[in-house]
This record gives C-alpha cells, structure tokens and sequence, in this order.
C-alpha cells in the first residue's frame, strides 16, 4: 500500500521518460536512474521539459484515440457538461455522474483523474527543479527553465485548490520516508501563496515575447489575475491583468473562428496557452470525441443566451424571429454551435439533423471541430491545440476585476467592448451609465458567449458561486433535473488515498466535508 500511494503522489509523474513500463518501480531506483543515465545536456532538459508540458494533454492517450479521455486536452470539453452549457450521456471520466450530483469518493474517472495527473504533474516538476542544476547552463537559461516548469507546477496546483480545496503541498521531491509519507494536507490559502510565488517567479525569468508554445511572461501573468480573481482578490487581479494589456505583446485575433483549428492557431496573436499537438506523433482526440461520437452536446440553455445583432436578447429583440431563431445572432453563435440545418462537413449533404444523429439536446459543438474532417471516424487523427488562455480572457478578467474595484469605468468598458467589437464579431458596444451590479451582469454574460464550450464555464460558477444556484435548474435532454449537493463545491479526494494515508498514519490527510 505504501508502494500504491508513492506511485500516486510522487513518481509515477514521470512522464519524462516515455518508454518506461508500469512496472517501472520495480526496476533501478530513480535516483541512480537520473544520475546515471539522463541530466547530462540541454537536450536532457529539453526533453524532460517536454515531459512536463505532456501532462496538459493527460487523459488521452494522445497517440491511441482508444485511450482518449475526458477532461484534458483535446478532452478538456467535458467540462463543459457539467454546466448549463453541456450535457454528455458518455460515460467517459464520469462526467454524467458528476454532473447529476452523484458524486463518490470512490469514483473513478474526473474526481480520481484530476488529482492523480495533477499531482503526477507535480511530481515531475518537482524532479526537474532538483536536477536541472546538474545540467551545464547559463544561469539565464537555467532559470528560464526554471521558470517554465513553476508555472507549470502552478498550474496543476491551481487546479487541484479548485477541485479539492486544502492540498498536500510538497514543493521537492518526496521519497518513501516517514516524513514524505505523513504529509498533511495544507490550508488552501498556503497553497494559493505558493502558486502565486511560482508564476511571480515565472513572470520575472520568462522571455516577454509571443506564446510559442513555451509559457511566456504574459502567460504567467494572466494566470496569475486568473488565481487572483479565483481567490476574490480582485486589485491585485486588475494590476495583473493590466500588466499582460500594458506590456502589449498579445491582442486579439481578428478572426474568432481561427483561434480553434489549425492553421489559424499558428502564430496566432490572442493565444497565450494551449495543450499542443502534432499528428502523427502525437495526436488530438479532439473530432473523434465531438464530432464521431458526439461525446458533448450543447444545451438550449447556451443557445438561447447568444444576442441578437441589435445587442439585444431574443426575449426582447425586434430581430428575432423563432420560425428562423438562429438568424440576425450573435456571430459568434454559427462559430461556436451547430444548430439544426448546419452544414457539420463541406457539403449540403452533411446538413445537421438532430433526430438522425442522435443527438437529444439539439445541438453540437462547431468550436474546434474540423469540418473538413467529416464525416470523421475512429481513426481520425486531430491537430487542432486545445486553448487554455487567450488574450480576450485577459481583458474580461480585468473588466470583471476592475468592476469590483472601481465600478464600470471607461477602461472597464473599452475591455469588454474590445472583445465584442474584433472584426469577425461586430456587436454593440455596451450601453453607457451601467450600475456596477449590471456591468457585472454583462461581463458575466460576455464570458459564457466568449468561451462557450472552451471549459471554462464551470470555474466560472464555482468562482461566482452560482453552481449551487443553477446547476439545479438545469433540465437535461432526459427529462431529469439535476441536484447540486452543497458539498459538491468541492471534490472528495479518491478514498484510495484517504485510506492509504490512514495505513501509514497520515493523521493529517482528512476527506473533505460529506464525503
């Protein structure tokens, strides 16, 4: 069992080394592995670097479409389903099960799966901070691998403070001592301080270039109001925010449509953070999932929010017409959502019929669906990078910030007009002399339509605390309503691990509250 749970929380993280077995700690320690055979060159950096990337695309296998799973990488719209966006009768990760509120310590899947990569993640950054002062490097270039490799260890642990509230928080590597053994969970607000030191740090030893895959200085600094905003503090979010606007190296692309598939993504000036990938060799699930079997369809709910070009809700817009409801809509509609009548290929022929295929919501997703790929199959090898921040983010996170602060200032105001007005897009400006109350009714808005089925909706009720309110009000397709238990504000950490922690008399590692 003690084997079991150092396999969990510490090293089963390398990735790094592709070709290890399961078996892997049965063969030579990992200390004279290391020593022995690998932290000689900067070509032993770079791919121990790549091996720390990878875990934004756990869960899918990323070379077998067979092994895709849910909830990372050309996964990462699952967690759309569990929101009044979403809905998925896949039982992939368990998602249809979280997303009723029929959550289980016990679970497999998403509840068991983002702790385990995370802290498997978290493992192998840690590793790397050691050993990368073994390897002969400016000191300029050491520390910007440093860099890289806090912000990735931020972002894994920005996930699990989400997910589960206080974590265990070991920033070294662990080994099977009583003392790396009978680490207690620590108190979130600890676990916030150390994240936000890592991307301080990142922010101060990254290159203030474009993102090219590599994290760079804004990438760490729009994480960093992200965590401040997450955390309700909300100047230090604005000044966050502010900085990556200031600095100028990111703005938004012209085209909305080109952020999603390639070659559009290449170079593209609003993309700060993606989980990235390059057919053959390493591949997206991403058409295969949404497109073959249709894994996430998009609720009513989503479609109705979208405006009309008037700017104005179809409740009230003398523009829409519910015998062509889909007409004179937000661009960004047709961009994001295949409605009936849509074309999901190239052809006439590939026009969307919800009854035909299946789908009971009505809709599907068009954001990040190649349509040049269908009618898609099994086989289907996606390129398309899955985008984890983007520049619009930026500007909304600060309007939002920046609303709590100061109320609807002009430069709250000139954010979130940025966003509706890129080229593409085209909508009404928001109207003047809004109350602080209905700007933050409007960028609430403006969030969900900006991001629709990007996966963020789902943080974005935890952190206004509204999933309690509205999960529950959401009818699935099935005709069930779904239950929100208040506990389920946070996740259970896997029973496994509590179990575990009790054999080794971890006395501090305690499940969370109703669980």
């Amino acid at each position: 069992m003690k084997k079991l749970f150092l396999f969990i929380i510490t090293l089963s993280g390398l990735g790094i080394f592709s070709s290890c077995k399961k078996d892997f700690l049965q063969k030579d320690p990992l200390a004279q592995l290391s020593q022995n055979t690998f932290w000689k060159t900067q070509s032993d950096a770079d791919l121990a670097l790549a091996g720390c990337y990878n875990f934004l695309c756990r869960g899918n296998n990323a070379v077998s479409v067979s092994n895709a799973g849910a909830g990372f990488g050309g996964g990462y719209m699952f967690w759309e389903t569990l929101t009044d966006n979403g809905y998925t009768i896949s039982s992939g990760g368990n998602f249809s099960m979280v997303s009723t509120g029929n959550i289980e310590a016990t679970m497999t899947g998403i509840i068991s799966d983002a702790y385990k990569y995370s802290y498997q993640a978290i493992a192998t950054c840690n590793l790397f901070l050691v050993r990368i002062g073994d390897i002969p490097l400016s000191q300029s270039l050491r520390n910007q691998y440093i860099g890289e490799v806090k912000f990735i260890r931020a972002y894994h642990y920005f996930l699990l403070s989400q997910l589960y509230g206080d974590c265990v928080l070991t920033l070294k590597p662990l080994s099977f001592d009583q003392a790396s053994i009978t680490i207690p969970r620590s108190p979130k607000s600890l676990v916030v301080d150390s994240i936000l030191a890592d991307l301080d740090y990142a922010a101060a030893n990254l290159p203030n270039t474009n993102y090219n895959g590599h994290a760079v200085r804004g990438t760490a600094l729009a994480y960093k109001a992200k965590v401040l905003l997450a955390n309700g503090q909300y100047q230090k979010a604005a000044d966050a925010a502010k900085l990556v606007m200031t600095e100028n190296k990111f703005k938004l692309a012209d085209a909305y449509s080109s952020l999603f598939l390639k070659p559009g993504q290449n170079n593209n000036p609003e993309i700060m953070f993606s989980a990235r990938y390059s057919p053959p060799s390493f591949y997206s699930p991403q058409d295969w999932l949404f497109s073959y079997l249709n894994n996430v369809n998009v609720l009513k709910y989503l479609v109705d929010d979208y405006e009309c070009t008037d700017g104005l809700p179809i409740q009230s817009s003398p523009l829409f017409n519910s015998t062509t409801p889909y007409a004179n809509r937000d661009p960004r509609l047709k961009m994001s959502i295949i409605v009936p009548g849509d074309w999901r290929g190239t052809t006439a022929a590939t026009a969307f019929d919800p009854k035909a295929a299946a789908v009971p919501s009505g809709f599907l997703p068009r954001k990040g669906i190649d349509p040049s790929r269908f009618p898609t199959t099994y086989a289907t090898q996606s390129d398309q990078d899955w985008v984890l921040m983007r520049y619009a983010d930026v500007l909304l996170m600060y309007a939002e910030a920046q609303n709590e602060v100061a109320g609807p200032d002009g430069t709250v105001y000139a954010a979130i007009n940025a966003v509706r007005t890129r080229p593409d897009v085209n909508m009404p400006q928001i109207p003047l002399g809004l109350s602080a109350t209905d700007m933050r009714t409007r960028i609430r808005h403006e969030r969900r339509i900006e991001f629709a089925m990007e996966g963020q909706r789902f943080f974005d009720l935890k952190r206004w605390r509204f999933d309690r309110t509205i999960i529950p009000t959401i009818k699935d397709p099935n005709n069930a309503y779904r239950s929100f238990p208040l506990r389920d504000t946070i996740w259970p950490i896997p029973q496994t691990e509590i179990e575990i922690a009790k054999s080794v008399g971890n006395t501090g590692f305690k499940q969370n509250p109703g669980y």
